[in-house]
């Protein structure tokens, strides 16, 4: 596991989701050992991140490169949507590099024993698209610090038309920052938080490491419900669809029976005139 030195949490990202409540709970109790409670309570509350997410970071990471060839076809999709360059080529690569990076994506899940279904697919795909149409999104995930999932944007980039702007503008980044006496205050703020927190004795250390593994428990166990939810769902449409193909076939069966019948009529009815004294 990476230093926790100046960002606890930054040894986090990169555990698999399976993996992760154990990590959180084990890095909640080395900081609350240590003394450093706050941190501890900190990294208790981190929530466990979704299948997608963290594919999606570990994917970026793993093949920088294909997200690099991505973003440059994203950039010349929409140049040729604006009238610079051949529509059909841009389509054809940004389509090639796309599928490269949710195949990366689904096989990091897949290797860590994640079944990628239907659902999940379609969330990888809408969480990479807006991610890499998003010029703020697009540093979070080509450093593997994407944090949510996020829905597919409200058009299509392969559609007609230029990409809105909104969807490749720069996100505003401040400028300013603390003025010397802040930065001041600050530091010795954190001189003294750190100096009260060396003087914590082994039994606060031990209820902040409990209170780290409650918190810990109580999360997973969301997780848990929520996921199981979403697996139900997926399932009763499942159920829906495989009752309307069935519906769909007596259907056909039955009109199939219903035009045998009518032709069989007509047959015997024809036969019974021939058949009819004259």
């Amino acid at each position: 596991m990476r230093s926790d030195t100046k960002d606890p949490a930054a040894s986090l990202r990169h555990v698999p989701p399976r993996e992760f409540v154990g990590a959180r709970k084990a890095l909640a109790e080395r900081l609350a050992r240590s003394g450093r409670t706050a941190e501890a309570r900190q990294v208790a509350r981190l929530p466990r991140p979704s299948p997608v997410v963290w594919a999606l970071n570990h994917a970026a990471l793993a093949k920088s490169r294909r997200l690099s060839d991505l973003i440059e076809a994203v950039d010349r999709l929409r140049g040729a949507q604006l009238g610079q360059g051949d529509p059909r080529a841009a389509t054809a690569g940004y389509r090639a590099v796309f599928d490269d990076v949710v195949k990366a994506a689904r096989e990091a899940l897949q290797e860590h024993g994640t079944k990628v279904s239907p659902a999940v697919d379609r969330r990888l795909r809408g969480s990479l698209l807006a991610a890499v149409v998003d010029r703020g999104l697009r540093r979070d995930l080509a450093a593997g610090r994407l944090t949510a999932e996020h829905d597919e944007p409200g058009f299509s980039v392969l559609s007609q038309g230029p990409m809105p702007a909104e969807m490749v503008r720069d996100r505003p980044v401040k400028r300013s920052g603390p003025s010397p006496a802040a930065e001041r205050r600050a530091r010795e703020q954190a001189e003294a938080a750190a100096r009260r927190a060396a003087k914590v004795d082994a039994q606060a250390a031990q209820r902040a490491a409990r209170e780290a593994s409650r918190a810990a428990t109580a999360l997973d166990r969301t997780a848990r419900q929520k996921e199981r939810a979403a697996q139900a769902a997926e399932r009763r449409v499942e159920a829906l669809r495989a009752t309307l193909r069935e519906h769909e076939a007596r259907s056909a069966a039955l009109r199939t029976a219903a035009d045998a019948a009518r032709q069989a009529h007509g047959r015997a009815a024809a036969a019974a005139r021939r058949s009819a004294p004259q």
